[in-house]
């Protein structure tokens, strides 16, 4: 892939590039946001079973810790514009939960590129910006094009989580793989459990539980797609305690098996 890649020091973790896109021999995942807006030709991912087109004039918000795969271009590669922006930084931003929730359960939100928005340009203004000076003003700008993604993919608005809810979904979001409780949980944020139990689901319309269960699972997708692990072990690795827990959640979430989900991740050319 011919691009140009910049991260700033000053944001650790925040990639911008734009050019061809390649077709991916194998699913990659990796802790972020992914941003995409396809200027010319299409371009198509395989997200386990399921497949995601976007066309040129579309841009593309999603999980990139749910594995995916860009399949063989049709025709010319498509010219892309791409951004990675790490998920503890998009917590940060106060999304509105219901944004966020969609984000959290791996459902890309595809919407059309405004008229007047000439990505190419956005993106080498950002390269210049993330190198340079001003990346604080160029992070800015793309949590706002993020936001109008989100907005104009008709995604329901609502009241953005409060610090505490943050915090909380925070310390899931790193101590997932442990055997953490809901009391863990409010420790935290210096709630007693019920309470905090309450004003979590309230936020992010899921009860903790669920919320856990969700990383653990989206984790499990990563190794099944990024190493040799046998199934067991990777639900052991992503934090499940035992592997018939491991086996009907994942189930249950994904709708396929963790093997079946390995299988189609590494078949070529399966839609």
């Amino acid at each position: 892939m011919k691009h140009e890649t910049v991260a700033a020091p000053a944001h650790a973790g925040i990639w911008v590039a734009h050019g061809a896109a390649p077709a991916m021999d194998g699913a990659h995942s990796h802790d972020d946001i992914e941003l995409n807006v396809v200027t010319s030709g299409a371009i198509e991912y395989l997200f386990g079973e399921r497949s995601l087109r976007v066309e040129a004039g579309q841009s593309a918000v999603f999980w990139a810790s749910l594995p995916h795969r860009l399949l063989a271009p049709e025709g010319e590669p498509a010219e892309v514009c791409w951004a990675h922006v790490p998920l503890s930084t998009v917590l940060t931003w106060d999304l509105p939960a219901a944004e966020l929730r969609v984000l959290l359960e791996g459902r890309p939100a595809l919407a059309a590129l405004p008229d007047d928005v000439a990505a190419p340009s956005v993106w080498r203004r950002w390269e210049a910006d993330f190198a340079g000076r001003d990346a604080d003003a160029a992070l800015l700008e793309v949590h706002a094009f993020l936001r109008r993604t989100l907005r104009a993919a008709a995604v329901p608005s609502g009241t953005g989580p409060a610090s505490r809810p943050l915090g909380m979904a925070a310390y899931i979001m790193e101590r997932f793989r442990d055997p953490i409780t809901a009391a863990d949980v409010a420790a935290v944020v210096h709630l007693n459990t019920e309470y905090a139990m309450t004003l979590f689901r309230k936020a992010w319309h899921m009860t903790m539980g669920d919320f856990l269960l969700r990383r653990r699972v989206a984790e499990a997708q990563r190794l099944l797609a990024t190493t040799d692990l046998d199934c067991s072990a990777v639900g052991y690795a992503a934090g499940f305690g035992s592997g018939s827990n491991f086996y009907a959640q994942f189930a249950k979430l994904v709708g396929t098996s963790p093997g079946q989900y390995r299988a189609a991740l590494r078949t070529p050319g399966t839609d």
